[in-house]
């Protein structure tokens, strides 16, 4: 974010770093006032910005449904058989998207936009990726409304870079769980607490082994594997 800033002070780069952070091909930030109509933030490309547009148009996309709350990964739109998406689908692979993601971006409990990000081809996101979404979604968060309220973009990334990472990194590691766990991010992070307390440690000290894989949740046994332990 500091050194996008810096090449483009004048500019809004805040989809642009969400493109760079996940390395997808584009991303879009939408914001929602009731989780229905959509308005656009920001795109990072043309092809980012003409998918936006489909969806607030059709009312129908990642975004749409990640601003009621939901995340959403649809890795091949080509085969995808959503009877939801029924248009966007289709209109986007013309458009030059083969995969599609949303994050809801949100703080506590508001809910008010959401993070669509592309990829020109097909293909799930990895671990890593759906963890940092959550993340980069969090982030958003805080950048829009510092934005909205005044903030300048250093002292924004000044806080990023202090201890509220600790925040930042406790919802990086909710997300990493919910993907291993296949629960919400809610859950998650009440998994996460409750581990936390039975080992006898800070959540973000658990947060941290969990981002750096030390710490992981077992789906198939549904149980934490600590290696530290092992």
């Amino acid at each position: 974010m500091e050194r996008l800033e810096r090449e483009s002070p004048q500019g809004f780069v805040l989809c642009d770093v969400a493109a760079e952070f996940m390395v997808l091909d584009g991303a879009g930030i939408a914001l929602s006032s009731d989780g229905e109509d959509l308005m656009t933030l920001c795109t990072s490309n043309a092809v980012a910005g003409d998918l936006m547009n489909l969806e607030i148009t059709l009312g129908e996309g990642p975004a749409v449904d990640a601003c009621r709350g939901n995340a959403v990964q649809e890795s091949d739109l080509a085969r995808s058989v959503a009877p939801h998406w029924a248009t966007y689908g289709p209109e986007a692979v013309a458009l030059g998207a083969r995969a599609v993601f949303g994050y809801p971006i949100q703080l506590g409990a508001a809910n008010f936009g959401a993070l669509s990000l592309f990829r020109a081809s097909p293909g799930p996101l990895s671990a890593g990726q759906s963890s940092d979404g959550y993340l980069m979604a969090s982030v958003l968060g805080r950048a829009i409304l510092s934005r909205q309220g005044g903030g300048s973009p250093e002292s924004l990334i000044e806080e990023l870079a202090g201890s509220s990472m600790l925040d930042f990194r406790v919802h990086q590691a909710a997300g990493m769980i919910a993907v291993q766990g296949s629960m919400s991010v809610k859950d998650a992070l009440v998994t996460l607490r409750a581990h936390a307390f039975a080992l006898g440690c800070r959540l973000g000290e658990l947060a941290d082994r969990v981002v750096s894989m030390t710490t992981r949740y077992e789906l198939e046994t549904l149980r934490w594997i600590d290696e530290v332990e092992s």
